[in-house]
């Protein structure tokens, strides 16, 4: 096994906070085009009765999380929004991803930290390249 690739991202959480604060139905259409259809089946039966500081917080992580394996993805495969799940496995985050036949082998080691208004998603992608 070798790297294939490693990626970051950072996000403010405001720019998430003032979509889930515009109401209910920007907060539906923005996680129907984010979350996988896993992902958002959760956040529909329970993340969505939640307050809005933790329904920001679910959607800021899998927003940050997916664009840093998107990025270490690149360019050997193009990540789309549904091909990647977010899942807290223990207390890690864990990714489950639909890899390309090129890239079957491959897997995901994901970490997030987050100080007050901003969160880091870091990923990196192990397998045969």
């Amino acid at each position: 096994m070798s790297i294939i690739g490693v990626g970051i991202d950072i996000l403010a959480v405001p720019r998430i906070e003032a979509i889930v604060r515009r109401g209910r139905a920007y907060t539906a259409r923005f996680s129907r085009r984010i979350l996988s259809g896993r992902e958002l089946d959760h956040f529909q039966a329970v993340v969505a009765r939640l307050s809005e500081a933790e329904q920001t917080r679910y959607l800021a992580a899998r927003w940050c999380l997916k664009e840093a394996l998107y990025k270490a993805a690149y360019p050997h495969q193009v990540l789309r929004w549904g091909d990647v799940s977010i899942a807290k496995i223990g207390p890690k985050p864990a990714a489950e991803v639909a890899w390309a036949p090129a890239l079957a082998h491959a897997h995901a080691h994901i970490s997030l930290a987050h100080d007050r208004d901003l969160v880091i998603g870091y990923a990196v992608i192990e397998g045969q390249p």
